[in-house]
């Protein structure tokens, strides 16, 4: 059984290396824009009862986004991990306090049976914490000047950190609360349970769920999500 969760999705950054003025998640694959692809997956489950969604500039940007009174278009922060913490604090003042799920709209191939799995496995795992995550297939090397080889890492004990990540609320907010670090630095919301006695849980990511970074990752959503159809 899926317990209710609530969805902040970031899309408030330029997306620099995607090199074009429209950003990643306003561009279009099948007539649908990219971040379209995020909300619809998370609005097919009655389980999800709020979607914060993070923009540049939401005067711009709103009315192309799907109307639907579960979701709400807040104004992102400087950073990615700002705009995750700015979704937050607006579900806070809104009186949620279901689970958090935070996901990359730059995801749009993850398939509704990818997340029910990933759900259903939360909810029975009883952990404080779940994330999407590869495990790494290459050599590993690492590198003080990023020049010379310091060594090889024994890649069986990596694995790359993915979206979605789900949380328990307070346990997140405990999270915020205590770390002391430079939060525009955090690069996944995990990371702020480094080191804590919170049980955060890997659950391998389908290969499907890249990531659109470059122009040429849009092309292979597009491949993607057509395969998907036929």
């Amino acid at each position: 059984m899926i317990e209710p969760f609530v969805v902040i999705l970031p899309g408030a950054g330029s997306g620099l290396r995607f090199n074009s003025d429209t950003p990643k998640q306003l561009h279009r694959i099948e007539g649908k824009f990219v971040i379209d692809y995020s909300v619809d997956l998370f609005l097919s489950f009655k389980e999800c009862k709020k979607i914060i969604i993070a923009l540049p500039d939401i005067h711009s940007f709103d009315k192309k986004i799907f109307k639907q009174e579960r979701i709400k278009i807040i104004e992102g922060g400087e950073s990615r991990a700002d705009s995750v913490r700015e979704g937050f604090n607006v579900l806070m003042s809104l009186g949620h306090k279901e689970n958090i799920l935070i996901h990359d709209v730059a995801r749009p191939c993850l398939q509704s049976i990818e997340v029910k799995n990933f759900l259903n496995f939360f909810s029975t795992s009883k952990a404080d914490g779940v994330i999407f995550a590869k495990p790494s297939t290459d050599t590993l090397k690492s590198s003080k000047d990023g020049k010379v080889i310091d060594n090889t890492v024994d890649r069986s004990l990596f694995w790359e950190a993915q979206t979605p990540q789900i949380f328990n609320f307070h346990k997140l907010s405990e999270a915020y609360h205590s770390y002391a670090g430079d939060l525009s630095k955090v690069t996944d919301e995990s990371s702020l349970f480094d080191n804590k006695k919170e049980n955060i849980l890997l659950f391998k990511s389908p290969s499907n769920n890249m990531k659109i970074t470059n122009p040429g990752d849009l092309q292979l959503a597009e491949h993607l999500i057509r395969s998907f159809k036929e």
